[in-house]
């Protein structure tokens, strides 16, 4: 494993994150959108398709569990996650497959079942990004009949009970437990069947669990978490990390400090994979490619900025008497003495610009938009600004959040995939089957 894991490392590793018709809130509103993406399997499909063809690690799926008005139309109106890679991998052959599930709404025995099946129908294609839930619109507890959305720290505490569970259970049989020995009669070897009977804080689970191992045992463990208690989850269990961060200095000192966190939990910290989170925009020229930004933007409307602002940040600013192009500075964010526990993830993005980004801008920024200007214009540029982010230890791999699907998506494999390919810093061919094999993890 540990010469595969070095050649994986010598290259760019990529993931394409996938919502309806892309990660920018006014996408569904381009005359080469496809407003019903997200509910749409054969575009899934052609998506999926296209992101295998690039020989990208896998596609990501994102979910969240309440929606309101100023929810991004992209997950209005969407598939469960789970349910659509299961779906995904009966028509797809080689590219990974991750799937967003709360450790927060959810239960371990059923998550394990559902998880190991998609794995088995893709093959061993299947990943678990793992969540403990955001409550962006104070309602997710309200689906679930719970009083109130779980304190932060008390997740994080669920989670790692959760996350051990459902790995007892996926261990609940050897790999050749089953005999099928139709001679003899026996369908399978009682001494390799394991019992979990795990008795603990949040969780009483018995097990097993009736379904084997996968081609690849069972799913990659994906997370993304910036606070204190989402590292340690990342460090302790995920082999692919999504971090987002504006300038390498500050990637470099997040990589080295999971990889630090890793290595103090036993783990070789070479099986951990960080991906930065990017909005990447390809065109013929720079100038074109921010013709493109400035595109989008313009289809997003004040109303509907100031009143996502609004309901976000609640009485603390009255945002009525602001326009979209106020500053964040003007308004007074960076000032609220204690700003959403959520907001602190993208504090990263504005530190410093607070005097430049403007309230449209912010919009963009905490609606899952990561722009980033290494990474717009033209396919050379991209491409060698992707080269110096990993040169650099700044990163593993990136998990592409295009603004605008399929446009974007298509842009960057026709334009930047091929040069990477060229300098050796892109696969140009699958070497294996299974997911976490495209990471050198079998």
């Amino acid at each position: 494993m540990t010469s595969t894991l070095r050649s994986e490392r010598s290259q760019i590793h990529f993931f394409a994150y996938l919502v309806g018709t892309g990660i920018h809130l006014a996408s569904w509103r381009h005359p080469g959108a496809l407003p019903g993406a997200s509910i749409d399997f054969a575009h899934q499909v052609e998506l999926v398709r296209a992101a295998e063809a690039a020989k990208f690690d896998a596609v990501f799926l994102g979910d969240s569990l309440a929606i309101d008005e100023t929810s991004n139309p992209g997950i209005l109106n969407r598939f469960d996650p789970v349910g659509l890679v299961t779906a995904l991998g009966a028509v797809t052959s080689r590219i990974g497959l991750i799937a967003t599930s709360s450790t927060s709404y959810d239960e371990p025995f059923n998550f394990a079942r559902a998880a190991l099946t998609a794995d088995h129908i893709s093959g061993g294609r299947m990943g678990w990004n793992i969540v403990t839930t955001r409550d962006l619109t104070n309602s997710t507890a309200a689906n679930f009949s719970a009083p109130e959305h779980l304190d932060h720290s008390f997740r994080y505490r669920r989670a790692e009970e959760f996350v051990e569970v459902v790995r007892g259970l996926w261990n609940s049989w050897d790999p050749d437990a089953f005999l099928h020995d139709q001679a003899s009669g026996r369908f399978f070897d009682a001494t390799k069947l394991h019992r979990l009977d795990h008795r603990g804080e949040f969780f009483q689970v018995a097990g097993p669990l009736n379904i084997a191992p996968s081609a690849q045992h069972s799913p990659l463990l994906a997370q993304a978490g910036s606070s204190v208690p989402g590292q340690r989850l990342g460090a302790r269990y995920a082999n692919a990390i999504f971090a987002s961060h504006r300038g390498i200095p500050e990637a470099v000192a997040f990589r080295e400090s999971v990889r630090k966190q890793a290595a103090a939990f036993g783990r070789n910290p070479d099986e951990v994979f960080i991906y930065q989170a990017i909005s990447p925009v390809v065109a013929e020229t720079d100038a074109e490619a921010w013709d493109q930004v400035r595109e989008l933007d313009r289809l997003i409307g004040e109303d509907q900025v100031l009143e996502f602002l609004q309901e976000y940040f609640g009485a603390s600013i009255d945002f009525s008497k602001l326009g979209e192009t106020a500053t964040v500075e003007q308004a007074g964010i960076a000032a609220l003495p204690s700003p959403r526990s959520d907001f602190r993830s993208s504090r990263e993005q504005i530190r410093g610009r607070e005097h430049e980004v403007t309230l449209k801008d912010l919009y963009s920024i905490l609606t899952g938009d990561k722009r980033n200007d290494d990474f717009v214009g033209s396919a050379d540029k991209v491409a060698r600004s992707l080269e110096r982010w990993h040169s650099a230890g700044a990163a593993d791999g990136f998990n592409l959040m295009f603004s605008l699907l399929p446009g974007d998506l298509d842009r960057f494999t026709a334009g930047v995939v091929p040069l990477l390919q060229e300098r050796g810093l892109a696969r140009t061919e699958y070497t294996g089957t299974t997911l976490k094999s495209h990471l050198g993890l079998v």
